[in-house]
């Protein structure tokens, strides 16, 4: 669980990395961590604004040849894509999720809120982790 301030988005961006290198998934950590860095940054800008908790949690886990990593905040509006505009600065995450993951998407709940996740193929298969 990290605090929504956008200095816990960079430490858990680290955080996932390293724990990332330390299982053995080096070759897709950079990856993995930059789609997650821009989920988490989705929860702490969009997902916490106007909630009563302002903290996200961040899962990953590694079976059958897969990552995982979901991002779960508070707010049940689900994320969507936006064309990019040379007028906004922002608003090109969800396009970079979608170029980085095999796959992602977004689920409700549990209760109130959200998961965002987003998987990503693990060269070689592999154990679980």
């Amino acid at each position: 669980m990290y605090p929504a301030e956008l200095a816990a988005v960079s430490r858990g961006r680290r955080e996932l990395h390293e724990l990332m290198v330390l299982a053995g998934l080096t070759s897709i950590a950079d990856a993995v961590a930059l789609g997650a860095h821009e989920l988490m940054a989705n929860a702490v800008t969009h997902g916490c604004r106007h909630q009563a908790v302002k903290a996200f949690t961040v899962k990953a886990t590694h079976s059958s040849g897969r990552l995982r990593v979901e991002v779960r905040d508070p707010s049940s509006r689900r994320p969507f894509q936006t064309p990019p505009s040379d007028e906004h600065e922002g608003g090109r995450g969800l396009l970079l999720v979608d170029a980085l993951a095999t796959s992602w998407g977004v689920r409700p709940g549990p209760g109130a809120g959200k998961t965002v996740w987003m998987q990503q193929d693990v060269p070689g298969g592999g154990t679980e982790s």
